[in-house]
């Protein structure tokens, strides 16, 4: 677990001090002369990343007290931030998923959603615990949550849903309630909103585990990037951050 506490250290001073507070010289530093850019919001590369770093330095800084983010997780080169922030007067929620190598930040994913203002089950999309425990279980989660994608979205075995997930499910998706029997429900009653095609990652670190995946929200082409909590062998608590591809 030492490299993976070393390269969150990096992510969080990336965050406070490239991000929030300019230094571009540490971004510099820290990221790999061959950097490969994922999200359409930043040019590619290197170059590309710097720029926005710079762009952003020159924007009026907010006043905050608000920590930088409320889950950070790491496993192995991989390490997933989970936050959110105002922007424009909209409250943003994130998930950025970075890659190393060699020490030094490699490539990056990302997708940002807009918080809306109800959800169907009376939860943020930000709410709910961000300690990591459990730690000897990363594998077995990492496991049973990648049978739960396997079975339920890939196969579209939705019954399946009984082996994995707890009855009182606590769900921060927007527009799914709260609960085993009604995760089933919205996925038996709208399988043309969301649909999975390939889960191309899955890290975990304790009992969270985050799966990377593409597919399609309302017939679009898709990222999805779930964070899924885990206890006793079972999903509990669900979260999900969506962007549309093109």
């Amino acid at each position: 677990m030492q490299q993976e506490s070393i390269n969150k250290a990096i992510i969080r001073d990336f965050y406070r001090r490239a991000v929030g507070q300019g230094d571009l010289a540490f971004a510099e530093e820290v990221i790999a002369d061959d950097y490969k850019q994922h999200s359409s919001s930043v040019n590619p590369g290197k170059a590309g990343l710097m720029e926005a770093l710079a762009y952003m330095k020159q924007l009026p800084k907010q006043d905050t007290t608000a920590k930088p983010f409320l889950r950070l997780i790491a496993e192995s080169n991989y390490v997933v931030t989970n936050m959110s922030f105002n922007w424009g007067g909209q409250q943003k929620v994130v998930v950025d998923l970075f890659r190393f190598e060699d020490g030094k930040v490699a490539e990056h994913w990302d997708a940002i959603q807009d918080q809306p203002e109800l959800t169907v089950n009376n939860n943020s999309m930000m709410d709910g615990p961000p300690p990591i425990e459990d730690a000897e279980q990363t594998l077995v989660n990492k496991k049973l949550v990648s049978a739960f994608y396997e079975q339920v979205f890939i196969n579209h075995d939705t019954s399946a849903c009984y082996n994995f997930v707890a009855t009182d499910l606590i769900q921060h998706i927007p527009e799914i309630d709260n609960g085993l029997i009604e995760l089933m429900d919205y996925l038996r009653q709208q399988p043309n909103q969301w649909s999975i095609e390939k889960v191309h990652r899955i890290i975990g670190e304790g009992n969270f585990v985050i799966v990377q995946s593409s597919g399609y929200w309302e017939q679009k082409p898709a990222m999805f990037y779930d964070v899924i909590r885990l206890n006793d062998g079972k999903i509990v608590e669900q979260w999900g951050v969506r962007q549309l591809i093109g």
